[in-house]
């Protein structure tokens, strides 16, 4: 069993390379993000409500190990690195139960370019990431090795991932949402580290839809090969978009129509559909010129600033910003707002699977 490794890069985001068996990953994990474990579960605990956050997460806790085994192996073998109770670590990733201000107080915005549109034929994926800023200094890249899994690259806090992509050719990114039919079940974190896993794009699409999923997301799931699928998820229904023109944008609301039943409160959305317009207006107006740097053109827009697209409120900003070219399997990763920010590039696969 390998221990870990653990680098830093010139952007000072934290990166770690695990591999083995699930639980195996969960130790290294443990013991690498050790202090940053311990610190996001004193601050649940620190919660007034976290009795009632504990007992109901260990209802989500039985049905995940029920569906999803080989993760809440994962997050025992964390547990154990981290010296911790196994279902203390497992309620920090469910999002459903956090505090009570959560539900508006995380956004993202996500563009996506096929080969059909973009200047030299890649498939682009840019993605910033809008949480709290005080969570900035937390990010970290992990590079998954899992047995009888593709190797993963996450990006993310803690165990918990934002976004990432796979060494099959299938990337995950997305947004939150704000839904009224929350239940118990497996937490949507979850639901992102299986569709990371996939091989296939048809593989992540049924990860993204789990019957006994608690929430979800709206999963942007892109394959090598050009397949592009935006599902507008809530906990007992979802709706896929496709990027007919070539391009997709999607930001923090509902808009298929059947889904907006869903929305939670409608009148907190505005900021959120003010980005989506503004990406897909950026798109649209850059058809067959899109490359690397117009997506950092894009990424770092201030259109309704500080509530842009490079989102500079002061509780909630832009704390990382990732584009992908799936077509290279390369990443180019800033911290902190794009705007101010360089990217680094990174290439972590040494094999790209052929397309079909």
């Amino acid at each position: 069993m390998s221990e870990g490794t653990k680098t830093n890069n010139r952007n000072q985001i934290q990166t770690f390379q695990v591999q083995g068996s699930h639980y195996e990953v969960g130790l290294q994990l443990g013991r690498l993000l050790k202090n940053n474990i311990i610190s996001q579960v004193n601050q649940l605990k620190s919660n007034e409500n976290w009795d009632n956050i504990k007992s109901e997460s260990a209802l989500f806790f039985l049905e995940s190990e029920k569906v999803m085994p080989e993760y809440i192996s994962e997050i025992k073998g964390a547990a154990d690195g981290a010296g911790l109770d196994p279902t203390d670590v497992f309620a920090t990733l469910c999002e459903e139960l956090f505090h009570s201000d959560y539900t508006y107080n995380c956004g993202c915005s996500d563009l996506v370019a096929s080969a059909d549109v973009t200047e030299d034929g890649s498939i682009l994926i840019g993605h910033n990431n809008d949480i709290l800023a005080s969570l900035q200094d937390d990010i970290t890249i992990v590079h998954y090795k899992v047995e009888n899994e593709p190797e993963i690259i996450a990006v993310g806090v803690g165990l918990g991932i934002s976004v990432g992509y796979n060494s099959d050719g299938i990337s995950l990114t997305g947004n939150k949402l704000n839904m009224n039919d929350m239940r118990v079940g497996i937490p949507r974190m979850l639901l992102v580290r299986k569709i990371l896993a996939a091989s296939r794009i048809g593989e992540a699409f049924e990860a993204a839809i789990l019957k006994q999923r608690a929430s979800n997301y709206n999963q942007l799931i892109v394959d090598s090969n050009g397949e592009i699928y935006s599902i507008e998820s809530s906990a007992t229904d979802f709706e896929t978009i496709f990027a007919n023109d070539g391009y997709l944008a999607h930001t923090n609301h509902y808009t298929s129509p059947r889904m907006k039943k869903f929305e939670l409160d409608p009148g907190l959305i505005s900021d959120s559909v003010i980005r989506q317009n503004r990406c897909c207006r950026l798109l649209k107006n850059n058809l067959g010129r899109i490359n690397v740097g117009k997506m950092k053109e894009f990424l770092s827009d201030h259109v309704n600033y500080p509530y842009s697209i490079c989102n500079h409120g002061e509780k909630i900003k832009t704390v990382f910003s990732i584009i992908i070219n799936l077509s290279t399997l390369k990443m180019w990763l800033s911290k902190g707002n794009p705007c101010e920010a360089d990217y680094i590039e990174y290439s972590p696969f040494s094999k790209i699977k052929g397309h079909s």
